[in-house]
């Protein structure tokens, strides 16, 4: 007999009661996400919480609650399984989770996304973020009569978004992006960046490379202000030595499986007329070079 699906449509609510039962029941799940992120161990769980309204800052998804050893953490969830964000919403998250160590809430932390692969891989603001597959793949592997349904549910959360998927062009940010690109083809050529095409408002990091930089992609985050050099598949080795030599004025990120060396440079609204920002983004992309230049000069003293 063809299997029956046991619900047609998936909604994002379904999927926070899904977590929410989770975070609070279950230690091994949570150990597991923390450790997934690459986030301090669990030492003991404190609970979690749906639809948190603090500081006058909108709303949290998910609050969770744990301790670390003596540290008191809070993860500050944002759920998302096919709505666009809204209106400077991770900057919100970020000023709560700031407000909350502030206000001796906790001692530490940390702002995630959970939404399906697709979703994350298309967004340019939560660098620390772990997708519905991801979980599905951990209940499946769990393996109780339970884990089984929920990891199913999961499962066609992310279909949903699969079929329905469509990037929508901003009109204003691609216009940004184009210029953007034309601005670095003519002043920093050694720098490879594609081509924009379609520009969803969401679209806030370019990415560049350098062809004798093999697994290292460079990111212009204009909305933070940031350079990164950002390190994808290298060793704890070669991270070490990063961390240890990094270069003048050089910042170093851990993320959940990379690492970057960052630069803080000017902020750019991708939302804004290119050319007064002009400054700003030369600015940028010479702290790039720079760093790109550095990193070929020093290769011998960072690679294996």
């Amino acid at each position: 007999m063809e299997e029956i699906l046991p619900i047609e449509s998936v909604q994002e609510r379904d999927v926070d009661l899904i977590l929410l039962e989770e975070l609070n029941v279950e230690n091994t799940f949570c150990e597991w996400l923390i450790d997934e992120l690459n986030l301090p161990k669990l030492t003991k769980n404190q609970g979690a919480w749906r639809s948190i309204t603090d500081f006058g800052l909108g709303e949290t998804d998910i609050l969770f609650s744990y301790l670390s050893e003596n540290k008191k953490i809070y993860l500050l969830i944002e759920n998302k399984l096919d709505a666009s964000f809204q209106d400077k919403q991770f900057e919100r998250y970020l000023k709560r989770a700031k407000n909350y160590i502030k206000n001796g809430k906790c001692d530490l932390a940390f702002v995630i996304l959970i939404a399906p692969k697709l979703y994350c891989e298309n967004q340019n603001e939560f660098e620390n973020y772990i997708s519905y597959e991801q979980i599905a793949n951990q209940l499946e592997y769990l393996g109780s009569k339970r884990n089984l349904f929920k990891s199913k549910l999961l499962k066609i959360a992310s279909e949903k978004l699969r079929r329905g998927y469509t990037p929508i062009n901003s009109l204003p940010v691609q216009k940004f992006w184009h210029s953007y690109w034309s601005f670095k083809e003519k002043y920093f050529p050694n720098l490879r960046m594609k081509k924009p095409g379609i520009v969803p408002a969401e679209s806030d990091w370019p990415m560049l490379y350098d062809d004798e930089l093999k697994g290292i992609v460079f990111y212009h985050k204009l909305t933070q202000g940031n350079i990164d050099a950002t390190f994808k598949g290298f060793s704890f080795e070669t991270e070490k030595r990063i961390k240890e030599n990094l270069p003048k004025d050089g910042t170093f990120i851990k993320h959940k499986r990379n690492f970057s060396i960052r630069y803080y440079t000017e902020k750019c609204d991708r939302t804004k007329n290119f050319k007064t920002q002009k400054e700003n983004v030369m600015k940028g992309l010479k702290k790039m070079d720079q760093l790109r230049i550095w990193l070929r000069e020093n290769k011998k003293n960072w690679l294996e």
